[in-house]
C-alpha cells in the first residue's frame, strides 16, 4: 500500500518549499485592508463533473486533536490512511508559516506575487469555478495577520472570503505529478554527476592532492586593508580589500589579480566579506559592491511601499555595466596609489556572484540574451516549480535592447546558485568564452540545481568548465547573515542548509584554487579542481558527497533523466589526458 502520509509529507514539503522560496526570492508579502464579508464553510473537491464535500468545521475538529467525524472517517478509510498518515495530515493542516503579513503584502502586489496568484487560482477557486486569485491573496493576508493562529492551511481555509472554496483536483493532481516527476528527474540528475565525480578523482593521485596542498600551505599571508568607492552614475558603492604586508619587508605580489563579487537579490556587499577577506589574505584585490536596483535597500523600499517593483527591467542590464564601471573606477583608482603602482592588473579579473549575481557573472563573461529561450519559458505561465522564473521573465522587457554584456577584462568567471537558464539558453552559454566554473546546492529551491546550473553547465562550450554539486546545501547556505543585524527578510534556519559554515568554507577553497589556476595561469593547480582535493582540504566533516566534475554531455543528462538504465554509457566523451606539470612549472 502506498504511505500517503508520507506521500503528503513529500508533496507538502516540496510545494511549500518553492512557494516559500518564491516569497524569499523577494523576500515578502501582503497585508489585509478590510474583514472580508464571510469565511469558507465547505471544500468542494471536484474532478471533472465528480463533487465531494467536506466541512472546514470537521477538519478544524480533526485539526485540534478531536475524532474524525462520520464524513472524514468515510473519507479516510476509502483513502486507507493510517493513524501515521492521519498525525502526519494534522501536522500539515496546523503548521504554522512565520510570514509578515506586511511585506507579504507588499509581494504579492508585483509582477511575480501576481504570477504566483495566477498559477494557485487554476488549483484554489471560488464555488463558481473562477479563479481564485484574489480570494487567496485575502485568504493569506488574513491568516497571516491572525497572531493567534497564523498563516497555517486551517486559518487559511477559516479566512477564505467566500463561503465555498473549490480545489479542482485534475489541476490538483497535474501539479502533484509534476512535483515529483521534477523531483524524480533532479535525484537522477544528483546520482548521475555523483557517479561520475567519484569516477574522476580516482584518476588524481594522493601525491597530486599532497603537492597541491602543500601548495597553498605556502602562499604568502597578509594584511587587509579595505577602501570605500563610489561610482557616481548609479551612486553604486563598493569596498576593496586590498592585501598589504603582515611582516616588516614583506613584498606584494609583482601582479595582484582582481576579483569582484556581485551579491544575489536583496544581499548587498558585505554578504560575502568573509569570502572578499579570505582572497585578499591570499593577494588578491578584491572588489564587493553594492547593485542599487537590488540591494537590501531596494527590498527596504519594497517593504515601505516607496517601490511597487521587486526590481526595475533594467536592473538586468544595469547589474553588469555597474561591474564594468567599477573596473574602470579601479584602474584611475591604481594611478594613485604609489604603493600598488603597476601591480593591480584590471585587465585581469574574476568575477564571482551568487543567485542574481550569477547572472551577472554569466553575463560579464560573455552568455548573450535569447529572447526565444525566454518567451518559450514565460509564456502563458512560468514554470511555478522554479521560483527564479518569477525574476528571469521580468528580463524580456529591457534585454531585447541589449548587445550582450560581455567585458574582455574578465578572464575567469564562478556563478554560485546563478539564475539565467530561459534568460541565455543554451545559444547564450555557448557564446561564454572563459573559464567557468558553476556552484549548485542540491537543496537549493529558488534557482532549483537541475534546470538552473546542471543543465545549462551541459551547453557550455568553453575548454575549462567546472560544474560543483555541494549536498545539503541550499540557496542561502554561503551567505554571510550579520548577526548584529537584523536581516529585513528572516530566512528560515530549514533553508541554509546543515552547515552553512562548512559550505562557506568549500566555496572559499573552491574560489581560491580556481583564481590560482586561470589569473594567476598556475596549471600547478589543475589537482585543486577536484572533488577528492576539496573533500581533503576541508579540515572538517564534509557535506558529502561533494561533486566536482569538468565535463556532461547533453545526451547524457537526458538519459539519466528519462532513461530506465541511469547509469549505462553516461560517462563523458573520452578527451586526451591532461599532461602532468611538475609542480615547479607554470604556463
Amino acid at each position: 500500500m502506498v504511505d500517503v502520509g508520507d506521500w503528503w509529507r513529500k508533496l507538502g514539503a516540496a510545494i511549500g518549499t518553492r512557494v516559500s522560496s518564491a516569497i524569499a526570492l523577494a523576500g515578502l508579502g501582503w497585508c489585509a485592508t478590510a474583514l472580508p464579508a464571510h469565511s469558507a464553510e465547505t471544500i468542494i473537491v471536484s474532478y471533472g463533473a465528480l463533487e465531494r464535500s467536506i466541512l472546514v468545521e470537521d477538519l478544524e475538529a480533526f485539526a485540534q486533536g478531536q475524532d474524525l467525524s462520520p464524513q472524514l472517517a468515510a473519507y479516510a478509510r476509502y483513502a486507507e490512511l493510517t493513524d501515521s498518515d492521519l498525525a502526519a495530515l494534522r501536522d500539515i493542516l496546523t503548521e504554522r508559516a512565520e510570514l509578515s503579513h506586511v511585506d507579504l503584502s507588499q509581494f504579492l502586489y508585483t509582477s511575480q506575487g501576481k504570477t504566483l496568484l495566477e498559477l494557485l487560482g487554476n488549483i484554489i477557486q471560488t464555488p463558481a469555478r473562477q479563479s481564485g486569485f484574489s480570494a487567496i491573496r485575502a485568504g493569506v493576508i488574513l491568516a497571516a495577520a491572525d497572531d493567534k493562529e497564523g498563516l497555517s492551511i486551517l486559518n487559511f481555509l477559516k479566512k477564505y472570503p467566500t463561503p465555498g472554496i473549490r480545489i479542482d483536483l485534475a489541476q490538483g493532481l497535474s501539479v502533484a505529478e509534476s512535483v515529483f516527476v521534477t523531483l524524480d528527474h533532479a535525484e537522477r540528475a544528483f546520482t548521475l554527476v555523483h557517479a561520475l565525480a567519484a569516477e574522476s578523482a580516482q584518476q588524481t593521485s594522493p601525491e597530486e592532492v599532497l603537492a597541491t596542498q602543500q601548495l597553498l600551505f605556502e602562499l604568502p599571508r597578509f594584511d587587509v586593508t579595505q577602501e570605500l568607492m563610489r561610482l557616481p552614475a548609479r551612486q553604486v558603492e563598493a569596498t576593496l580589500f586590498l592585501p598589504q604586508p603582515r611582516l616588516s619587508g614583506q613584498p606584494l605580489p609583482e601582479e595582484i589579480p582582481v576579483v569582484v563579487i556581485s551579491h544575489g537579490l536583496g544581499d548587498g556587499r558585505t554578504s560575502y566579506d568573509y569570502l572578499a577577506n579570505f582572497l585578499a589574505e591570499r593577494g588578491f584585490a578584491v572588489a564587493s559592491l553594492d547593485h542599487p536596483g537590488s540591494n537590501s535597500q531596494q527590498i527596504a523600499q519594497l517593504l515601505s511601499g516607496l517601490s511597487p517593483e521587486l526590481i526595475d527591467d533594467h536592473e538586468f542590464a544595469n547589474r553588469p555595466i555597474d561591474v564594468s564601471e567599477l573596473l574602470n573606477e579601479l584602474e584611475q583608482f591604481a594611478k594613485t596609489r604609489p604603493d600598488l603602482g603597476d601591480r593591480l592588473n584590471t585587465n585581469n579579473v574574476g568575477v564571482i556572484g551568487h543567485s542574481f549575481g550569477g547572472y551577472t557573472a554569466l553575463a560579464l563573461g560573455g552568455a548573450t540574451y535569447s529572447p526565444e529561450t525566454l518567451l518559450q519559458a514565460c509564456e502563458p505561465q512560468p514554470d511555478y516549480l522554479n521560483p527564479s522564473l518569477l525574476l528571469q521573465c521580468q528580463a524580456s522587457g529591457v534585454m531585447e535592447e541589449a548587445q550582450g554584456f560581455k567585458d574582455d577584462r574578465v578572464r575567469a568567471v564562478l556563478a554560485v546558485n546563478p539564475v539565467g537558464r530561459d534568460i541565455f539558453g543554451p545559444s547564450g552559454y555557448r557564446n561564454i568564452g572563459v573559464p567557468t566554473m558553476i556552484f549548485s546546492a542540491t537543496d537549493d529551491t529558488v534557482a532549483p540545481a537541475l534546470p538552473e546550473q546542471i543543465e545549462p553547465f551541459t551547453w557550455l562550450q568553453t575548454p575549462s568548465r567546472y560544474l560543483v554539486l555541494a549536498s545539503d546545501t541550499t540557496h542561502f547556505s554561503v551567505i554571510d547573515w550579520d548577526p548584529t543585524n537584523e536581516p529585513l527578510i528572516a530566512v528560515p534556519e530549514g533553508l541554509l542548509g546543515t552547515s552553512p559554515e562548512l559550505a562557506k568554507d568549500y566555496l572559499q577553497t573552491l574560489a581560491l584554487v580556481f583564481m590560482l589556476r586561470y589569473l594567476q595561469q598556475d596549471s600547478r593547480y589543475d589537482a585543486a579542481l577536484t572533488a577528492q582535493f576539496i573533500d581533503s582540504s576541508v579540515m572538517r566533516s564534509p557535506l558529502t558527497p561533494l561533486s566536482l566534475i569538468d565535463n556532461l554531455r547533453a545526451e547524457a543528462l537526458d538519459q539519466a533523466i528519462n532513461g530506465d538504465d541511469l547509469l549505462t554509457d553516461l560517462r563523458p566523451a573520452q578527451q586526451s589526458p591532461k599532461p602532468i606539470r611538475s609542480l615547479g612549472q607554470r604556463r
